[in-house]
């Protein structure tokens, strides 16, 4: 699991390494320039012509270095400076007092810097802006960006591309459109939330020496395939030791999404699972899964967990049919057509629970148009966290977002194009019911399942085109 930062952590911890530690700016700042020229080199070709945008600040900078470092190389490299080589301010004016010294190319704006891209140019830098952007680009930088994207080149960022924020996964203006971001000492929100990470194309990421002091907090996590933890069973053990699933759904018309769910919560280690419909007569061929009538309530029978949700209709009945499941004693997964009811339930949605909407769901309950939600991914997932307090919150889609009751925030780094297919979040709200009736905490059964879903679908584009994939294939992959 990697931290992620925002740009006033970042900036925290360049203070903290800087003026408590005593680590020289400039040297982080050539060390930043020296990863870059590693990365670049290595894809260049005695072909290629390097043309840095160089910005006003930090950012800029590091380009003035790594124009530096390039020519010493014997690079065909240029800056660009979008201010007047004497605006440059502590390591940056040191950093064009070496760039005058060595005799590389560059041109100041005299007095306005250029904004055409020569046809000759193959690599372009983008070292205008920082993390710390707070505004979108607007004017001369906002040209820039547009005839970058539009020139025949490949872009290399510096720590970001230029137009996006370290803060968050919008795109609030004109973005630089990298195929490849050099980032330093941990990843940002940009890198990692959509739709801004689509802009930034290979990430590598580079420890330059930036530390961190102990007391500042750290809120954003990113998670890794080696976060998946599912312990071998014990031989002295029984179904009845991995717990009894309830999955309410399968209506009339709907069996298959309540089927997908009960098959993938088997295959990730429930006990026993038992799907409840309106019409049990209708579950036909159930294998190893097991029916019951909604409406007749649960029973004699009592179950570590419950899945509400995947087919399952919306209408008046279904509520009053809820009420006998005791919810405010049951570890609960809201999903699908649950989602509609909570409403009506929020006041008892679950001794513990987690609910899984896709984009479109989270538009339904927070009142606003699905585009809204996938525009800024962060605000969303956290304005259905305040909506309904108290759980944990999966924000399905490319890079789900995972909210804790707490507020930190996590970010699944598995899961490809291929999950887009019918009856894939049925599985997921399976897996993690499956976690739930082991008896797994919540923590560990959200973030695990979540990853493990994706994981299926990493797996399968190494062999097959993503839209190949069916939700069965992803419960198939669950035997590995």
């Amino acid at each position: 699991m990697q931290a992620l930062v925002t740009a006033a952590q970042m900036a925290a911890a360049d203070h903290y390494t800087i003026h408590e530690l005593g680590v020289p700016g400039l040297t982080l700042m050539e060390q930043a320039a020296q990863s870059c020229v590693q990365e670049l080199g290595a894809r260049l070709t005695d072909q290629d012509h390097v043309l840095v945008l160089v910005g006003p600040g930090n950012n800029g900078g590091d380009g003035l270095a790594i124009t530096r470092l390039l020519h010493e190389r014997g690079v065909s490299v240029r800056a660009r400076l979008t201010c007047e080589p004497d605006a440059f301010r502590g390591d940056s004016a040191e950093n064009m007092r070496r760039l005058i010294a060595c005799g590389a190319a560059f041109e100041a704006p005299n007095p306005r810097f250029r904004t055409d891209i020569e046809p000759e140019v193959t690599w372009l830098v983008d070292s205008l802006f920082g993390t710390g952007l707070s505004r979108p680009l607007d004017g001369r930088y906002a040209t820039l960006v547009e005839k970058a994207n539009a020139a025949n080149a490949n872009i290399m960022a510096v720590d970001i591309p230029s137009g996006l924020s370290g803060d968050h996964g919008r795109i609030d203006g004109p973005a630089v459109q990298a195929d490849l971001t050099v980032t330093f000492q941990r990843l940002k929100l940009a890198h990692v939330v959509t739709p801004a990470n689509a802009q930034c194309g290979q990430i590598c990421l580079h420890e330059i020496g930036i530390q961190f002091s102990e007391s500042q907090k750290i809120g954003h996590f990113l998670l890794e395939p080696a976060d998946v933890d599912r312990p071998r069973r014990p031989n002295i053990s029984h179904k009845g030791s991995y717990g009894s699933l309830a999955v309410l759904g399968g209506f009339r018309g709907m069996q298959g999404a309540a089927f997908l769910a009960g098959r993938a919560a088997l295959r990730f280690g429930a006990g026993k699972v038992r799907l409840f419909n309106d019409a049990p007569e209708t579950l036909l061929s159930l294998g190893s899964l097991m029916a019951g009538d909604i409406f007749a309530g649960p029973g004699t029978q009592s179950y570590q967990a419950l899945v509400i949700g995947p087919g399952l209709s919306r209408g008046d009945r279904v509520t009053e049919a809820l009420a006998a499941w005791a919810l405010s004693a049951q570890r609960v997964v809201w999903d699908a057509d649950g989602l509609a009811l909570l409403p009506d339930g929020r006041g008892a949605m679950g001794a513990e629970w987690v609910m899984t909407p896709h984009p479109g769901e989270a538009a339904e309950l927070l009142g606003i148009r699905a585009a809204q939600v996938q525009a800024d991914r962060l605000a969303a997932v956290h304005a259905l966290a305040e909506a309904y307090p108290g759980g944990w919150i999966v924000l399905k889609g490319y890079r789900t977002l995972i909210r804790a009751p707490h507020g930190d925030i996590f970010i699944c780094g598995s899961g490809n194009a291929a999950l887009a297919t019918a009856g894939s979040g049925d599985v997921l709200s399976g897996m993690i019911g499956a976690m739930l009736a082991n008896g797994v905490p919540m923590a560990d059964a959200v973030l695990s399942a979540t990853l493990r879903h994706g994981l299926a679908a990493d797996r399968w584009v190494q062999h097959y085109r993503d839209y190949s994939m069916t939700a069965e294939d992803i419960i198939d992959d669950l035997r590995f």
